[in-house]
């Protein structure tokens, strides 16, 4: 009777076990060192930020702890927030109410930033059934969201000989 109710705990564990691996497979969530962390890849890392060289210089308010702050940059008007006229898009972690981060250019010209933050961490900005944002999102400019999604020259704005400082407030859906 003890080894059948020792293998049924032994069971039940390798079950629990394989069951959290599934559901963190899902999410892209693991544990380091007892730390959530989230699936934020290296080529997402954000450039160091400088004033010395052209950049755009994104500084985002009203980021809640948890999840990933996903900023992108765009340069493309006819693509305008989809990934075709993206030039880069930066993750990082979510952890404080403002966060800084920075886009090294290549060249000046006219840009436009979006950000959101995805609070649940699943790498996609989750929208309601209206295709709004059902997440912290906002741009360049702070344009207010009303029916569907601003255009490219709402939030688009010109960099000069050394980049741009860009602050966005994020709305709250």
């Amino acid at each position: 009777m003890n080894f059948v109710k020792q293998n049924q705990s032994c069971l039940i564990s390798k079950c629990v076990r394989l069951f959290s691996f599934f559901i963190v497979g899902i999410t892209f969530v693991s544990l380091v060192d007892g730390k959530e962390k989230m699936d934020i890849r290296p080529y997402e890392a954000a450039d160091l930020c400088s004033s010395n060289i052209p950049q755009v210089r994104v500084t985002v308010k009203g980021v809640n702890n948890g999840g990933i702050l996903s900023v992108e940059l765009y340069h493309d008007p006819e693509n305008f927030l989809n990934k075709k006229g993206r030039t880069k898009r930066i993750r990082i972690p979510a952890t404080e109410e403002q966060h800084v981060v920075c886009f090294n250019l290549d060249k000046q010209g006219i840009y436009a930033v979006a950000t959101y933050h995805d609070v649940d961490g699943n790498r996609k900005l989750n929208k309601k059934w209206n295709m709004r944002p059902a997440e912290p999102f906002g741009l360049s400019n702070n344009p207010k969201l009303r029916l569907g999604f601003p255009k490219f020259d709402d939030a688009a704005f010109t960099t000069g000989e050394l980049g741009a400082d860009i602050v966005i407030n994020l709305q709250n859906p």
